[in-house]
């Protein structure tokens, strides 16, 4: 079972409905839809919420995430697509770490930076 022990959180407006279980743990933009890049990602949807609707967003901490291809643990770790998570390419462009491995489709755990990411 994967926990998330503490981690720091904001609220957006949600800009896209982010109100099923599949939007959970997916990586955000500021403007409250779902990221497809490290650069546009601010953090991790917490919370379920409608288009326009106030959606909780961690930023920083040890939390979930989903998988979108195989990743090991301590491997560092990029936004792809659709707000999947995978292992980063590039190590200068990271979110976080995982701190456990995962196959695709799997949630995972990570320390996650998205403040700092690049």
């Amino acid at each position: 079972m994967t926990t998330e022990v503490c981690m720091n959180v904001t609220t957006l407006v949600a800009g896209q409905a982010l109100d099923t279980d599949a939007t959970l743990h997916k990586a955000v933009a500021i403007g409250g839809t779902i990221a497809g890049t490290n650069v546009a990602a601010v953090g991790l949807v917490k919370s379920k919420a409608p288009n326009g609707g106030a959606v909780t967003v961690a930023y920083n901490g040890e939390m979930k995430a989903y998988a979108g291809a195989a990743i090991t643990a301590g491997a560092r770790i990029s936004v792809t697509t659709s707000g999947w998570l995978i292992t980063s390419a590039d190590s200068r462009s990271t979110v976080g770490r995982a701190l456990e491995t995962a196959a695709s489709g799997d949630l995972f755990r990570g320390l996650f930076d998205f403040v700092n990411a690049s």
